[in-house]
């Protein structure tokens, strides 16, 4: 059960559409009002807020309630139009659904109880509702904490490259809403929760509907505070949305990217009441209560350095100092793994007149999407798949900021994917992994139908794809693809290596649960790696002391 000493009480406002939003209020049992206020919002039903923090509610990303009330905060938890409670159609993370967001901010804000400064808390989908209502600039709105969460639903998650969901969506669409309402006594055509999956479906290019589901357009408006924390273990779904936020926001800002690997530890990490202290908590005290303190002196950007146990900072993202180094794909192998074709990467720029990879899919020893299994049962993620490795690193080496790959492919079909994939090869146990297991350090992917580029908003170390248009490829035509990889940070030590992997599907297990529909893929692609075609993996890099 959740340790909160307080029961709620329920208020209701008139929304702008004409829907009744309601919301459940948890005021501090020791201290006389008024309050400022903290705000989260979410379709995950705050009839459900009794259920404990854990991994098999997912849906329990709210925080810790009764520390804030301890603290002297209101903590205000908001069912969405059309879940829960609250009336109307439920239209996720559309820009009516930060409008109605609004409306309550700006209720609550003028309660007795309430000192009129409203602050917004919560990790993932109640991170998406703080990036939404922020774009709305709610009068009494002073400061968003966005923890964990996506701002452009068509790029971060929903069509990854181009490329549908499939394995996120159904888990979390069944899973923490449709199921859960059910459960709970609400038949899900109710605010017509149930027709989502089918707009989703109906939409596969970054069309006006999914504009309207996406704050990043409508963030260089937003003025108030903003603290951007990310998660590196959970890249693939809201990761490339923290750092897209904390960019494009005007106002005072900082940025953060925690350490915790994988879905469940980035949950967990929530729930720690310690992490709320040592960092939320301080802002808020700050930006809602007017409290002098040193959040606004730390660094613009904090980040946790993969492969070093540390966090590191700097003024800006990317770090100023970093600068982009190239590793050029050769066919020659490694020696370092085994996979299709154990390739290399090398420094040196390619000198060949012909160098290639080429390979057939689907692969008929793939088991659970590209994994495999050995004779004792053992995953081997790696064998079917396309690797290029570095040798030992000479040195200790510092990879921070942005990567993108530029590939030169041809296929003998009329579109082909790239899932690509970048780990850290550790030499020893140094890193807190088993020698040569590998730390996942970054990944992208790219559709080539969908190649083509916004100029305004791409960069060289960063392309950013429209996904307007469907551009068919003509066989055996090669074409210079750009992929962009998620923001990264990781050190490489001497002796370790680097991989790349390039393949067009997941791993069932090492990439759930952001997999991908892997739909009738069935032809033979090839990656051109030689001198009139210089494939490269290009990172950002630090300086870094070898002393």
């Amino acid at each position: 059960m959740v340790d909160v000493n307080v029961s709620p009480f329920e208020v209701e406002v008139l929304g702008r559409t004409g829907d009744l939003l309601r919301a459940d209020v948890y005021l501090p049992s020791d201290s006389e009002g008024p309050y400022p206020i903290v705000l989260g919002a979410s379709p995950y039903q705050k009839a459900l807020r009794y259920l404990p923090p854990n991994g098999v509610f997912p849906f329990t990303e709210y925080g810790p309630i009764q520390l804030y009330l301890d603290n002297g905060y209101a903590y205000v938890a908001m069912d969405l139009p059309g879940t829960g409670r609250s009336e109307g159609t439920w239209d996720p993370v559309s820009r009516g659904e930060g409008e109605a967001i609004h409306d309550m901010i700006e209720h609550v804000a003028v309660q007795p109880w309430s000192t009129g400064a409203v602050g917004m808390i919560g990790m993932s989908h109640y991170c998406w509702s703080q990036w939404n209502a922020a774009r709305t600039r709610p009068p009494h709105l002073k400061t968003i904490v966005a923890y964990d969460g996506a701002t452009d639903m068509y790029r971060d998650w929903m069509y990854h490259g181009g490329i549908p969901i499939q394995g996120f969506l159904s888990t979390w669409l069944f899973g923490s809403v449709l199921y859960q309402h059910e459960l709970n006594g609400i038949d899900f055509h109710v605010g017509d929760k149930h027709e989502y999956i089918y707009d989703v479906l109906s939409h596969p290019l970054d069309d006006e509907w999914q504009r309207r589901r996406s704050p990043f357009w409508e963030l260089d408006s937003v003025e108030i505070p903003v603290f951007s924390i990310g998660v590196w273990g959970k890249a693939a779904l809201h990761l490339r949305g923290n750092f897209y936020g904390y960019e494009r926001v005007r106002g005072p800002k900082k940025l953060l990217v925690a350490h915790p690997s994988g879905f469940a530890a980035a949950q967990e990490y929530y729930f720690d009441e310690q992490f709320h202290r040592d960092e939320l908590l301080p802002w808020y005290d700050h930006h809602l209560k007017g409290l002098e303190n040193d959040v606004m002196k730390q660094p613009a950007a904090r980040f946790y350095v993969n492969g070093e146990d540390a966090y590191r900072s700097a003024e800006a993202w990317p770090p100023p100092d970093a600068s982009p180094t190239a590793f050029f794909l050769a066919g020659r192998h490694s020696g370092a793994v085994t996979s299709l074709n154990d390739g290399s990467l090398s420094e040196a720029a390619p000198h060949a007149d012909q160098d290639q990879t080429s390979w057939s899919y689907p692969d008929p020893l793939w088991a659970a999407g590209v994994t495999v299994f050995d004779e004792r049962g053992v995953p081997d993620h790696v064998a079917r798949v396309n690797t290029f490795t570095t040798p030992p690193m000479n040195r200790d080496r510092e990879f921070t900021g942005h990567g993108v790959l530029t590939l030169y492919a041809s296929t003998d079909q009329t579109d082909l994917d790239l899932f690509v994939k970048v780990s850290l090869i550790p030499a020893d146990t140094e890193a807190g992994a088993e020698a040569g297991r590998p730390i996942k350090v970054t990944q992208g992917w790219l559709r080539a139908s969908h190649r083509a580029e916004d100029p305004e908003l791409t960069s060289d170390m960063r392309p950013f794809h429209r996904h307007s248009q469907i551009e068919p490829l003509t066989p055996g035509e090669v074409y210079e693809l750009r992929v962009e990889l998620l923001p990264m940070s990781f050190l490489a030590r001497a002796g370790d290596r680097i991989r790349l992997e390039i393949t067009n599907q997941d791993s069932l297990i090492a990439d759930a649960p952001m997999t991908h529909f892997y739909g009738t893929k069935v032809g033979t692609d090839t990656y051109h790696h030689d001198r009139a075609h210089p494939s490269m993996l290009r990172l950002h890099e630090r300086p870094r002391s070898n002393d």
